[in-house]
């Protein structure tokens, strides 16, 4: 089995990534501002844009990912009308350059893959990116890292985000994590306090997303916040994957 982690960071950043999980080079750029002069001579992989994406932006994101050699571009985290976007994307196209796009900009018609977070609260993951590639043909997953609390009832079930350190004390105040086949991530009950539960992710639930994702035929995944993941987390999760290969 063969799953690719894929950092997002700026130039100056992606150096101290290198050794983690095998990542691809991979520049991070704003369509909201002139892109900056290189620092360094990085070649190859991914380039992710942030910002509203506009169609007069198109050949020129085309240009510099041909300077650089790179093959595919994400794009999509801003609303952007649905027009713009497959100018943009054929601008892209045009060039050879692979455009994957976020769920909330996917349409019929922009020929691009899909990027989808694995950071669910409902449903199963599993369906989920059955349901996806069955849509879209090529999928790409986002490894967000889930770290929410849900009270009991939860209406709007998404539940609100804690910090590393708040989840930190409720694992050390006690309760038994245990594993959502469903979610794919841990569930921890804090004792004394049955109104409420905790999902999040780990080394381990990468993992197995990972791996779930790899025996649907998706091999790739983004770390869009790599400072989520320490450096061991990474290369547990691909040691994991590498020694259950096959």
């Amino acid at each position: 089995m063969d799953f690719t982690f894929i950092p997002t960071a700026g130039e100056a950043v992606l150096p101290s990534l290198a050794a983690a999980g095998r990542p691809l080079a991979t520049l991070a750029y704003s369509l909201d501002r002139p892109f900056p002069a290189p620092r360094r001579s990085l070649r190859g992989g991914c380039m992710v844009l942030g910002g509203r994406v506009r169609a007069e932006r198109g050949n020129e994101t085309a240009r510099e990912c041909r300077r650089r050699g790179i093959a595919a571009a994400v794009l999509g985290f801003a609303p952007c009308a649905g027009l713009e976007l497959l100018r943009f994307c054929d601008a892209l196209l045009r060039q050879n350059i692979r455009p994957i796009l976020t769920e909330q900009a996917w349409q019929p018609g922009c020929s691009g893959a899909l990027l989808l977070s694995t950071a669910i609260s409902g449903g199963t993951l599993e369906g989920r990116l059955a349901e996806a590639l069955d849509r879209c043909g090529e999928v790409y997953l986002d490894l967000e890292r889930l770290r929410r609390v849900f009270p009991l009832p939860c209406r709007d079930g998404q539940g609100l985000p804690i910090s590393p350190g708040e989840l930190d004390r409720a694992l050390r105040a006690g309760g038994t994590p245990f594993f959502s086949p469903e979610l794919q991530c841990k569930v921890l009950i804090p004792p004394g306090d049955p109104v409420r539960f905790i999902l999040y992710d780990d080394a381990e639930t990468l993992w197995r997303k990972s791996a779930l994702a790899a025996g649907l035929g998706i091999r790739r995944g983004f770390l869009l916040m790599p400072e989520e993941w320490s450096r061991e987390e990474l290369e547990e999760a691909e040691r994991e994957l590498s020694s259950r290969a096959g």
